[in-house]
């Protein structure tokens, strides 16, 4: 990396749908799509962004929305410089769920300290159920409260710049490793289990996030199952993820990958 290019671990926080994932393609990609972009695991994308006499390169992952997949997240946010929460502006419940569970778990993880900016997105739409009175009591809890749309593009670029200047001078937290994370969690229901699995494969070695979900999909588990109907997916569709991950680490010789999958699978079945 140049000697100009200070590199920056952030993310993005929220509820599922409220469009964390469209706001970073239109940023990093400037492309926009009516789909609901689903995210399994954790999905990084970069961004270099100018700043001063140097340049940021942001590191942005997007963690999936559930709050019950605590080792995905805690993966994630564990060495965080800085997040962007992100809210549906026709749904106050997903303001609450930032201030409730995504804000508390993010302070404790990463950094108190650490700023955070508040993400209004889809102001495109017509039905407006937040409004700037109704963020009056919450503008000391970040550092920032922008109104965004990833549909026409309204402030995304501002929103990330503001983030990358807001980080540029953090000092870059040491990650615990992962396996730290996941063996100190239970691992006594499928649920827990897959969330050990999208935690490995989404911090050790670099598989591709669209890679992830095509295991995922080849393993049998409808990624938007996760969603609603977690309690649906079978044990035998887990067990089958996680042999076609030991595969995958395998062919790509990442035995670090292979190791700590062993040692998932021995205390699930132990």
């Amino acid at each position: 990396m140049d000697d100009d290019v200070v590199k920056r671990k952030v993310n993005l926080l929220g509820a599922p749908e409220v469009g964390k994932t469209s706001l970073i393609i239109r940023y990093v990609k400037n492309i926009f799509g009516d789909e609901y972009l689903k995210t399994i695991g954790t999905n990084v994308y970069t961004k270099t962004v100018p700043f001063e006499e140097n340049k940021v390169k942001l590191v942005i992952q997007d963690i999936m929305g559930e709050v019950d997949f605590t080792s995905v997240q805690e993966g994630a946010l564990k060495g965080s410089t800085g997040a962007i929460a992100v809210a549906d502006i026709t749904r106050t419940e997903s303001l609450e769920s930032l201030l409730n569970d995504w804000i508390p778990k993010y302070e404790s993880i990463s950094n108190e300290d650490n700023p955070v900016l508040l993400a209004v997105n889809k102001f495109d739409l017509e039905e407006k159920n937040i409004t700037a009175e109704d963020l009056e009591d919450v503008y000391s809890i970040f550092d920032h409260v922008i109104f965004t749309s990833a549909k026409t593009g309204r402030n995304v670029e501002y929103l990330f710049k503001e983030l990358a200047s807001s980080v540029a001078y953090n000092i870059q937290l040491s990650v615990k490793d992962v396996e730290d994370i996941i063996l100190t969690k239970e691992l006594s229901d499928p649920k827990e289990f897959l969330d050990a699995l999208l935690s490995i494969s989404s911090n050790v070695g670099d598989m591709p996030y669209d890679v992830r979900e095509d295991l995922l999909e080849e393993s049998g588990i409808n990624k938007f199952d996760l969603e609603e109907n977690i309690s649906s997916i079978e044990e035998e569709e887990v067990l089958r993820f996680a042999n076609i991950l030991t595969n995958w680490y395998d062919e790509e010789s990442e035995e670090r990958g292979e190791r700590l999958l062993e040692k998932v699978l021995e205390r699930y079945q132990g």
